[in-house]
């Protein structure tokens, strides 16, 4: 079908309208929902994700035409393990309180810990690993509190220094230049000591650090994939799959959550929309649309990895993936990537792209960092896209809330992504 692809979309373009604008209110509504306090950061905090994943399959329910593709219903479960700060996140240094998830944040493979511990402080010229190794491998700081510069360590030894963490001290304290961000993707096991980074408020000359950090392993926690789908009119066997990551960071400690509006509330609230759009008689697709809200996706990636060993449609009828990550964003250019299989479908997308004049197109290397990567591992065609803008300042801290997403560029999105839908 290849060859119809240009009189598709020339077919298209003139026939699109705005009459979508209504579904921006719609698409507002569910970030403003997702991203609210009664899903304490779509997590394991509180239930926090099983009850997003209620509110989504709620969602598909409503909308006449779309059908639940999981035997009879909506929700794919699965478990893993899953370290987590329900509790006490608390530190000081020489007797100033510092503020949890603003001035410093404990990365997610961290053990509990209570205790005051002498700061010392690693010269810049000694980061090389080289001197860095010896330093911390002699036993000198067995019973302190290292801190080193974060930008220093990435430089040399990149995002996962896990030698470090395996060294006799008490724990590491890396300073950034900014908030600090909260991850889990690593949040499967725990390290010997507990690893912090704090922000760039942290004093360069402090004696003495207090810490009292409660973490605790969950075992055989279950979260679901939501999965719909609408049966295609003529070619109902192959399908086109939109997924967006549901799931968020949860808690740091007990007060702090992060509500994961643009990140990525966003995504989910664009395939409803694309959902309620391609349910309507006039615009039913001739393949079979399968829209899963995926989880698990900040535990690495965990609910798009299971989709992929347990597919609703085999993954050899799987014509394209559309992954929409972060798109609540105000900028004009558009993140894209893609793998060994979806180099053919990403030239399309650019070249509608092009026609409509809709994005500045960035097209970076295939990384595990959002869920078209397990299909791309499967050489499935799996396209990557992210609005780059003023949201992504507040990635990943508390502040990635409603009043921090930006949906100017929500009608350009939805009109690039209906018009390479067409082509297939």
């Amino acid at each position: 079908m290849k060859h119809r692809y240009f009189i598709i979309t020339g077919l298209f373009l003139v026939s699109f309208t705005c009459t979508q604008a209504q579904d921006t209110t719609y698409y507002k509504e569910v970030i403003r929902e997702l991203s609210s306090k009664k899903y304490e950061g779509r997590s394991d905090f509180s239930n926090g994700d099983r009850k997003a994943a209620k509110y989504i399959a709620r969602q598909f329910r409503q909308i006449p035409g779309v059908e639940p593709s999981v035997d009879g219903g909506y929700l794919q479960p699965f478990t893993y393990n899953v370290n987590v700060f329900h509790k006490k996140m608390e530190m000081s240094v020489d007797g100033i309180v510092l503020e949890p998830g603003k001035d410093f944040i404990v990365r997610e493979f961290s053990p509990s810990q209570k205790g005051t511990w002498p700061l010392k402080y690693i010269n810049p010229e000694d980061h090389d690993p080289e001197r860095l190794l010896p330093i911390l491998e002699s036993g000198d700081f067995r019973d302190s509190y290292v801190v080193l510069q974060y930008d220093l360590v990435f430089k040399y030894m990149g995002i996962a220094p896990f030698e470090l963490y395996k060294t006799p001290i008490a724990g590491l304290i890396m300073v950034q230049d900014k908030v600090p961000s909260f991850f889990k993707s690593r949040s499967g096991t725990v390290q010997p000591i507990p690893v912090i980074w704090a922000g760039p408020g942290f004093p360069d000359d402090a004696k003495q650090i207090q810490v009292r950090f409660e973490s605790r392993m969950i075992e055989g926690y279950t979260s679901s994939n939501v999965i719909a789908h609408i049966p295609g009119t003529s070619r109902a066997d192959s399908c086109i799959v939109f997924i967006a990551h549901y799931d968020h960071l949860g808690h740091f400690g007990k007060e702090v959550y992060y509500p994961g509006a643009h990140d990525n509330a966003s995504g989910v609230a664009f395939i409803l929309t694309l959902a309620h759009y391609y349910a309507l008689p006039e615009n039913r697709p001739e393949l079979t649309y399968v829209f899963i809200a995926v989880a698990a996706e900040e535990n690495n990636l965990l609910g798009s990895t299971y989709y992929t060993n347990h597919p609703v449609v085999p993954l050899d009828r799987t014509l394209q993936v559309i992954d929409p990550d972060m798109v609540a964003d105000n900028g004009e250019r558009l993140f894209l990537e893609t793998g060994p299989g979806g180099e053919e479908t990403l030239q399309r997308f650019k070249h509608i792209n092009d026609s409509l004049g809709l994005f500045t197109i960035e097209q970076r290397p295939l990384s595990n960092d959002s869920d078209h990567y397990p299909f791309a591992m499967k050489k499935v065609p799996a396209l990557y896209m992210m609005v780059d803008g003023d949201a992504f300042d507040v990635y990943h801290t508390p502040l990635d809330d409603y009043h921090h997403i930006y949906t100017n560029r929500y009608l350009s999105l939805f009109r690039l992504i209906t018009a390479f839908a067409s082509t297939f």
